[in-house]
């Protein structure tokens, strides 16, 4: 078992090499629109990153109405302690508030003097777990708070995430779209290239076939040679690709790279591509199955 699959990688290397204008050709052309499909998911990874950091920092502000005394203010932050979706709570008084202010007015903090009062409320700075911080969990807990008796306002970016939500489902959706193209195209791509080989290589086949060979035996070295050319590609796509992240990390400096696992993932895609490309042509080719 062991020679017999050594001896059909050997086979697929040697008919690489027998056309290795073609192969090159096709992995050239394949390499160029899987760049266009990793430059989306790129993109596509570090706006998550992005949103993730963006909630990851959410929290969410309740103000209080003027008439709320001291213990209306610990009841109330029982009550929102209390709340499955809560994880911390921090009361910051007006006259904190007011304060933090006027120090991050700085030389201005001088226009604070010529109010009569203090205008800012009492409020809670409420921190919600890491798994609610999303626009519905999110939404559904500031309802919760809003219902509480002495609540005048609660602010947590609402709109922010949401227009977010839609820039990551529009991205969504043209990663789809720009992926099942290129995904098409690739496997029209290799499936060209094995159907030249196979054309050039019918007398062969014919002559295994009479011997005996299996339709598994004959089509393996074309499968492998398929497989090799998408790996080939989604490696050279990646080197590209990191060519062009490290150029616009010059105005981006925190574009990140996809991670070890990403890239393994990708390159996994692409073999896998590239052996259905070839057992596409062959299917049309040699009838196999049939």
């Amino acid at each position: 078992m062991i020679r017999k699959g050594i001896f059909l990688v050997q086979e697929a290397f040697r008919t690489i090499r027998r056309h290795k204008g073609v192969t090159s050709i096709s992995v050239i052309i394949m390499s160029l629109s899987l760049l266009m499909l990793a430059v989306f998911l790129l993109a596509t990874d570090n706006l998550l990153r992005l949103v993730d950091n963006a909630q990851r920092d959410t929290k969410m502000y309740v103000y209080l109405e003027d008439t709320v005394g001291q213990s209306g203010i610990e009841t109330l932050h029982r009550e929102i302690l209390s709340m499955d979706e809560v994880e911390g709570t921090i009361f910051v008084s007006k006259v904190s508030a007011l304060e933090d202010f006027r120090l991050q007015l700085e030389d201005d903090a001088d226009l604070l003097d010529a109010l009569e009062a203090n205008p800012l409320p009492n409020a809670f700075w409420v921190t919600p777990r890491d798994e609610r911080k999303n626009s519905k969990d999110l939404a559904y807990l500031a309802g919760n708070i809003m219902q509480l008796e002495g609540v005048e306002e609660v602010r947590y970016g609402k709109e922010f995430l949401d227009k977010f939500s839609s820039i990551v489902t529009a991205v969504y959706y043209v990663d789809l779209f720009v992926g099942l193209i290129v995904i098409l195209s690739a496997i029209f791509i290799i499936s060209n290239a094995v159907r030249l080989t196979v054309i050039g290589r019918r007398k062969s086949i014919e002559i295994l076939r009479l011997v005996g060979a299996t339709n598994r035996f004959i089509t393996m070295p074309f499968i492998i040679e398929g497989a090799f050319q998408g790996g080939l590609a989604a490696l050279v796509s990646l080197i590209l690709l990191m060519g062009v992240t490290i150029l616009v990390r010059q105005f981006v400096p925190d574009l990140g790279f996809f991670s070890a696992e990403k890239t393994f993932l990708f390159t996994l895609a692409c073999v896998m591509i590239g052996s259905i490309g070839s057992f596409a042509a062959l299917r049309r080719f040699l009838r196999v199955g049939r």
